[in-house]
């Protein structure tokens, strides 16, 4: 069935050619201008029409071009704060991944593709699956559309926390041209052309070419600037070309390509475990057991640095660093590129668009140091060498020793290992296909668009990795060799050894995903009337398998296997109430669905080859809002208030297997409410000033979270009362002054801006039962500053040209944004945000 539903989906677009009038495309034209102390019309497209965005009965923050310029957004990484209750960290391993988190729904730390995220990306209407991708340059941005609250009728892939939608510049009719190229600290600079030739034969085109690099944020003294951590070099190209189907419809096409080379964000080690038991924990009158942890402390202080300068630096501690020692750190490539193809007709009483998405993602990662520590060596563990080095006296009292061997054991050394912590690389491919069409059309009394929906997507991974589990081999002196065992633990030469595991990852998983929606909005006494009603409704079926061929230090014995459907009903009702043509109230109840899927890291079902999976999560919400434009529409006040209710949360735990191997865990932990309110807020203040801001918080109570191990065995432990929501900030704010001033009589203008975001500190992890040093890796709370001041309207014969000064993190506040609890393997660490970075940059426009 899913093969004949995506072959109708395609053959749609031939239908297009036939209609007889034409149909506008979607708000290219992104804001109108309006009389002078007003502020701009903004138009969105969050339901699959060009809509005021006061008129939109959902929470939405759209950001225009100007912004986007102005604040040098390049992918969904710079919307951090921007938008409230939304959040955005970066990777650790990858210069392109995200973890996004939207009314403190975040899409997770796991980037293996088994799981989706719960807040997708869009660009140009085409779904990005994988978070590693999240990252891409998205050049000639027209706008950025942030929607919260779960999106599960109307976008191509349901979505439980919200979804950001990048919306690229059409191409002009006439000749338009813009250069820029700017320089800053790190010896960082960019260049960026964008050409349109205008409207030949017919076709309009666009063109551009957009170059970015920089040394790195951190000096790891073991190589040159241009390979430290934080070191990046970009390409990114893009081509649009549209041309009209007669007097009836449009076609466009897109196709876009960035190659991304760097060396990713450095790890910092700032914790380390002595291996003293940890006792059990209470949680509401149940004991449960915890993650024990190897003595990593004591390793460490016998161990041996080989690089010069190397073990001062190797010291835990989580004062920001910014000069380490990384001796595996290497390379990590991405190559992102897709073709988009859109087709709108107009067939008199409905309109028909045709959406086909090909996507790609190309990752290497040539190694990522994570331990911060160089190259260190210690005793190596085996049973081969266990006994060396113990006196021959206490050897003749273990009979297995022969007496002529027993000088040779005595004499040999512990043999050692340069093995790192914790070290990876990985080879990710990623292929992905969409088709959407989609029917609409609007009469006296409603507006109706209705649609389906077909995805497929296929990656591979092949994840080498080598870990180090510290071992106090005193344990097995006294555990297994009686009342020898004092005596041989007192004399141990090397207490505490390594095991060192190489493991490997090694698996591909497909999804096929097909859907059919629809959603009305009625105007009961008309379109000049006050009240409308929305109503929509989606039907979503999934299909994912896994094929793995290992998963550990060996591979399988044999082919591992998963394969699982999955399907929802989603659908949301909204109720708009219009005061005045300036002020609205609206209510919204909608739900939302995340496919389950598998962990490609889970052990097979005991007695089989069957990989098991964990189940589509699903979300209630409710919601009401205030949109409102004051003041002959010089301040502009949205406020949203919204609860969520939230089962089946599939949440990833760090999961430390035998010793030596690390990975994680996917598990259906139980229900979680989320309530918050957020409010945007834009005021024209006078001729010269003016101000921007948004506020949100968000309260998040775990009702069940089924993952805790009773001491005694049995089911697991509701352990929610405990539980620490990770990669979100309860409290996110912002607030910018903008200010506008002529120079001279020319149009020569100085315009600038002066913002601030704060986040609260975020988790990492769900709590320190399973991740030990979870209160340790939590991050600061940010306050980040930031100002761009231009000459603007500079005119160069028939150009015009600006130029910009600007500074991010002024403050130079730097604080982990992301951390790594290693378990059971007795070390901990993170990611820390880059420092204070300034600049300049030329624009030229004809």
């Amino acid at each position: 069935m899913t093969k004949q539903i995506a072959a109708c989906l395609i053959a749609g677009t031939s239908l297009l050619a036939l209609g007889t009038q034409a149909f506008a495309q979607d708000a290219d034209v992104e804001r109108i201008e309006t009389g002078a102390g007003n502020l701009d019309v903004i138009l969105v497209t969050a339901q699959k029409r060009a809509q005021n965005l006061q008129d939109v009965p959902i929470a939405i923050s759209a950001i225009g071009a100007d912004k986007v310029e102005q604040l040098g957004i390049q992918d969904a990484r710079d919307l951090s704060g921007l938008a409230p209750n939304v959040t955005v960290v970066g990777g650790t391993v990858s210069n392109t991944s995200a973890v996004v988190s939207i009314r403190g729904i975040a899409s997770g730390a796991q980037e293996t593709f088994g799981i989706d995220s719960n807040n997708a990306i869009y660009v140009d209407g085409i779904y990005i699956a994988r978070n590693g991708a999240a990252g891409l340059d998205v050049a000639d941005i027209e706008r950025i559309e942030v929607l919260r609250g779960p999106q599960g009728t109307l976008f191509g892939r349901n979505t439980t926390g919200g979804a950001i939608s990048f919306v690229s510049r059409a191409p002009s009719d006439d000749l338009r041209v813009q250069a820029e190229a700017g320089y800053g600290n790190f010896d960082s600079w960019n260049a960026k052309l964008s050409v349109d030739p205008g409207e030949i034969a017919g076709i309009r085109t666009s063109f551009s070419y957009s170059h970015r690099e920089r040394d790195g944020y951190v000096d790891n003294i073991l190589t040159p600037d241009s390979r430290d951590p934080g070191a990046l070099r970009q390409d990114s190209y893009r081509a649009a070309a549209a041309f009209d189907l007669g007097s009836t419809g449009s076609v466009r096409y897109i196709f876009d390509y960035a190659k991304v080379r760097g060396v990713p964000t450095a790890f910092q080690l700032t914790n380390v475990a002595d291996g003293s038991p940890r006792p059990p924990v209470s949680v509401d009158g149940q004991l449960v057991t915890v993650t024990q942890q190897a003595p990593v402390a004591q390793y460490l202080a016998n161990a041996e640095f080989l690089e010069p300068g190397c073990a001062a630096l190797g010291v835990p501690t989580k004062e920001y660093r910014d000069t380490l020692c990384l001796n595996s750190q290497g390379r990590s490539t991405d190559e992102i590129y897709g073709h988009n193809f859109q087709v709108i007709n107009d067939f008199g009483g409905f309109q028909v668009k045709t959406l086909t998405g090909f996507r790609f993602w190309n990752n290497e990662i040539l190694g990522s140091d994570i331990d911060g520590l160089g190259t260190i060596r210690g005793p190596l563990f085996s049973q081969a060498s266990l006994l060396n080095g113990l006196p021959e006296e206490l050897l003749a009292f273990i009979p297995t020793i022969p007496e002529a061997a027993r000088p040779f054991i005595a004499n040999a050394e512990v043999p050692t290992t340069t093995a790192d912590l914790f070290t990876t690389s990985n080879d990710r491919k990623h292929k992905q296909f969409s088709q959407e069409i989609e029917f609409s059309g609007d009469a006296s009394a409603f507006d109706w668009v209705a649609g389906g929906f077909y995805f497929w997507e296929k990656g591979s991974e092949d994840n080498p990795q080598t870990s180090v589990f510290v071992l106090d081999t005193n344990q097995i002196f006294l555990g297994s060799f009686g009342a020898l065992g004092p005596a041989l633990a007192a004399a141990n030469p090397e207490r505490y050894r390594a095991v060192v595991t190489p493991a490997v990852l090694r698996y591909t998983a497909t999804n096929e995903s097909y859907a059919l929606y629809g959603q009305t909005t009625v105007y009961p006494a008309g379109r000049d009337a006050p009240l409308s009603v929305t109503a929509g409704a989606r039907y979503t079926w999934d299909e994912r398998t896994i094929v793995r061929l290992q998963n550990g230090p060996v591979p399988a014995d044999g082919v591992e296997r998963g394969n699982q459907d999955f399907s929802r009903f989603t659908w949301n009702l909204m109720g708009r109430y219009e005061f005045t043509p300036e002020i609205s109230v609206y209510a919204r109840a909608a739900t939302g669905y995340r496919s389950g899927g598998f962990n490609a890291q889970d052990p097979v079902i005991p007695g089989t080859n069957q990989i098991p999976s964990f189940d589509e999560e699903t979300v209630m919400s409710y919601e009401i809002g205030l949109k409102s434009e004051l003041f002959d529409r010089a301040v502009r006040l949205n406020v949203a208030g919204y609860y969520n209710q939230y089962d089946d949360l599939a949440v990833v735990v760090p999961l430390a297997g035998p010793p030596g191997t690390f990975g994680s865990r996917i598990a259906n932990a139980g229900s979680v409410d989320y309530k918050g309110v957020e409010a945007d807020i834009q005021a024209i203040l006078n001729r010269n000033f003016s101000v921007d801001g948004s506020i949100g918080y968000v309260d998040i109570k775990y009702k069940e979270f089924l993952a805790g191990r009773p001491l005694e065995g049995g089911e697991p432990v509701n352990i929610a009362s405990v539980i620490t929501p990770g990669y979100t900030s309860p409290l996110t704010a912002n607030a910018a002054l903008n200010a506008r001033f002529d120079v001279g009589s020319r149009g020569i203008e100085l315009i600038g801006r002066v913002g601030y975001t704060y986040e609260d500190g975020k988790y990492s992890f769900s709590s320190d039962i399973s991740s030990p040093f979870n209160e340790e890796l939590k991050g600061g709370n940010r306050h980040l500053l930031d100002a761009q001041l231009t000459l603007a309207g500079v005119t160069l014969g028939g150009a015009e040209a600006e130029v910009m000064i600007w500074g991010k993190n002024l403050l130079d506040d730097v604080d982990l944004f992301r951390g790594i609890d290693f378990g059971q393997l007795g070390f901990a660490g993170g990611y820390y945000s880059p420092p204070r970075t300034y600049g300049t940059t030329v624009r030229v426009k004809y």
